[in-house]
């Protein structure tokens, strides 16, 4: 995404300017892209990861939502069935804390976690825990996380700097003044979505960034009844198709229309031809960036480039590298010193985002719910949201009829520091064949609901494991600040290294979609800048 805005700020600010994309996938959109499961003739579509949004008010995202022509009037599956009076997420995160008035989610207990008696609680919190067969004081613990106010710094200390100094863990041990219960539950948070890793490994601030108890002044309410956020059927792909065909309108058949554009097939042909002033190389994977000869003053960058098996070389007045850190480290050759040691600093986690097709979904309709919360086993939160309808897409939200219940799932390794951590995890992941991780998901999913009528072997239809090893940079303390309360490492990647200019999203801190444009929007400002110097 923040490639595709690059070359979409390039494109509008100099027309006639000559543009390639290297897009390394064999379709652009990088993780925002999708997968498309048909059930028993029902047509399911999930994100493969980049998901969630809203219709943007004001700034850049706004801008960029109305020159896209991306739909400001979104329309909602009606529930049916024994669906009615249910409540549904629109998305795959607002529940699990943002938004937890929104839907109907049940927690369940093994008998281990927390030391509560196996079984079912629904809308745990919206009943202040009333529900939930567990210890008297782990209640009260974790309904002081849930209610914490925002900490106060020391006297003379900045909110955000002073946050940044300790770990998320810490600040709930510490100034919040909870134990080890609370950071356990934290962790389903932090572990899950943006981060993916241990709430006592991840800055304090970074918590911030996700608005989490005891780092702002209020907390969000349980009975709240509306929110606007939501997803697209097919995530933030959707975006990242709009880009395609602002660029190259004939890349993507139909027109304009939101339909046609998020479900009309890709004209490869059309992507890279000879002498168009915007060509998108798809299966074509960046090895090698460098100036011709002393950065100071070269006029050229060389890119050097992997594709069918052969090496290829093309040469450019400026370059925006909008691949992540653990790529744009070792991409560009010539990179000085302080963004080594910057880059040095930027970590990692993984994450598997898993789109379970059900061909029914009787069993939480059972219960009450459209989601679901856990503590041990595979994962930790799931869940399925009430779909977007476009065009001829309107999948049925009915527990009798075939459903995608989705799962974000994160690899944290409490007890370790952040590096450890996340090579860890990921030396977890990558040793975990496909075959495991399916067993893993049908195992969570008969001990959740198998109680209830649930046959894995029955009622899954499919499975789609989407494995990223490096999806959530994750944040430790001091990364976002400097001792001295300045710039933290992450900025100086955001000055442009001679000719060549860095447009990730984790420089943002915090991955979504908006970042993404917006450090990809920055970084072709300043490609543009090196043209004229």
């Amino acid at each position: 995404l923040s490639g595709l805005a690059a070359a979409y700020h390039v494109h509008r600010a100099r027309p006639a300017a000559r543009v390639l994309i290297l897009e390394n996938h064999p379709v652009p959109g990088g993780e925002a892209k999708q997968n498309e499961i048909v059930v028993d003739g029902v047509r399911l579509i999930g994100p493969q990861a980049s998901n969630d949004t809203n219709v943007p008010s004001h700034g850049l995202p706004a801008e960029l939502w109305e020159a896209l022509q991306l739909p400001k009037d979104v329309a909602f599956v009606e529930p049916t069935g024994a669906a009615r009076g249910l409540r549904f997420a629109r998305d795959n995160f607002e529940p699990w804390y943002w938004g937890e008035g929104l839907a109907d989610i049940g927690w369940f207990f093994d008998g281990t976690a927390f030391g509560a008696t196996k079984g079912w609680a629904r809308n745990a919190f919206a009943a202040d825990l009333r529900g939930v067969a567990m210890p008297e004081a782990v209640k009260r613990e974790l309904l002081g996380w849930r209610r914490a106010p925002g900490a106060a710094p020391p006297p003379g200390r900045a909110l955000d700097a002073w946050l940044d100094t300790m770990s998320y863990g810490e600040l709930i041990r510490g100034p919040m003044g909870l134990g080890d219960d609370a950071v356990r539950f934290a962790t389903t948070l932090t572990g899950t979505t943006s981060y993916a890793s241990s709430a006592d490994a991840i800055s304090a601030y970074g918590a911030k960034l996700l608005g989490l108890p005891g780092t702002v002044a209020a907390t969000p309410s349980s009975t709240q009844t509306s929110s606007d956020a939501f997803s697209f059927p097919a995530g933030n792909g959707a975006i990242a198709r709009a880009f395609v065909k602002a660029l190259i309108p004939d890349a993507i058949a139909g027109s304009t229309a939101f339909a046609d554009v998020a479900e009309s097939p890709f004209v490869f042909e059309r992507f890279d031809r000879p002498g168009a002033p915007m060509r998108l190389r798809c299966g074509a994977t960046a090895v090698a960036v460098q100036h011709d000869g002393d950065p100071a003053r070269a006029e050229r960058v060389r890119v050097v480039y992997a594709k069918g098996g052969r090496l290829e070389r093309v040469s450019a007045r400026a370059v925006v590298v909008g691949a992540g850190s653990w790529v744009a480290k070792h991409l560009v050759r010539d990179l000085p010193d302080a963004y080594r040691r910057a880059y040095a600093t930027f970590h990692q986690a993984p994450a598997v985002v898993a789109n379970i097709a059900l061909r029914n979904w009787r069993p939480l309709a059972a219960l009450g719910i459209t989601g679901a919360r856990w503590f041990d086993g595979y994962g930790f939160l799931g869940n399925i949201r009430q779909p977007m309808t476009y065009g001829d897409y309107r999948p049925p939200l009915d527990p009798d009829r075939p459903a995608l219940f989705t799962i974000y799932t994160g690899f944290p390794q409490p007890g370790l520091p952040l590096a450890q951590a996340v090579t860890a995890a990921r030396t977890q992941l990558f040793a975990t064949p496909y075959s495991e991780l399916e067993r893993r998901i049908r195992t969570q999913l008969q001990t959740l609901f198998g109680a209830h009528g649930f046959d894995a072997s029955r009622d899954i239809a499919a499975i789609v494991t989407n494995r990223w090893g490096h999806a959530y940079v994750a944040p430790a303390p001091g990364w976002y600040f400097s001792p001295d309360g300045g710039p933290g490492p992450k900025e100086i990647p955001r000055t442009a290294f001679g000719r060549i200019a860095f447009g990730h999203s984790e420089l943002q801190g915090r991955q979504n979609w908006t970042g993404a444009v917006t450090e990809g929007t920055r970084a072709a400002t300043q490609a543009l800048a090196t043209l004229s110097a």
